[in-house]
């Protein structure tokens, strides 16, 4: 199963556009927003452009109106946790968070959670800067920002679940 990775796009409608198209013309089975999608106009128009690919998301630190980003989802038949959760895609438990605090602090939560019992890869958001390690056969993930505001680069992810390989693509 191939997953499109994505987080912290903050309301950057240009690089939502840019990350949706990418992930389309790479025939993912499904997408993962790791949080700071921020407004509701946003998930309207992952749908409109997505049409049938399920959006599973996090909410991040500064998501706005939760309401509405939760009842567009479930509107839509998607996924919004509203804190770190375990989903399963392609026979994989992935742990998808945000993040808390800083970015070493969110690093070390998130290399602490690899840990679990059948947990095959965390994914997570928050810093805005790419991490892909791989610890243990278990993966780390951070795609990185898709809004491109603080590093200057808008990076999106692949992550193929048969081995749990990842390609940074930039937008």
């Amino acid at each position: 199963m191939l997953i499109g990775v994505m987080s912290d796009s903050h309301d950057n409608i240009y690089a939502v556009d840019k990350a949706l198209n990418k992930f389309i013309d790479h025939r993912v089975d499904a997408i993962i927003h790791l949080g700071d999608i921020i407004s509701p106009f946003v998930v309207r128009r992952m749908k409109n452009i997505l049409k049938d690919i399920k959006v599973y998301g996090v909410l991040g630190n500064n998501d706005g109106d939760i309401y509405l980003l939760s009842k567009l989802f479930s509107v839509n038949g998607w996924e919004l946790y509203s804190g770190p959760s375990i989903i399963n895609l392609g026979n994989r438990n992935l742990l998808v968070m945000h993040g808390y605090d800083g970015i070493e602090h969110t690093v070390k939560i998130a290399k602490s959670l690899l840990s679990i019992e059948g947990i095959d890869a965390v994914l997570f958001g928050h810093t805005h800067r790419v991490l892909v390690q791989h610890i243990n056969n278990k993966l780390l993930l951070n795609p990185g920002e898709t809004c491109g505001y603080l590093t200057g680069k808008s990076t999106i992810a692949l992550l193929d679940t048969k081995d749990l390989s990842v390609e940074v693509l930039e937008i």
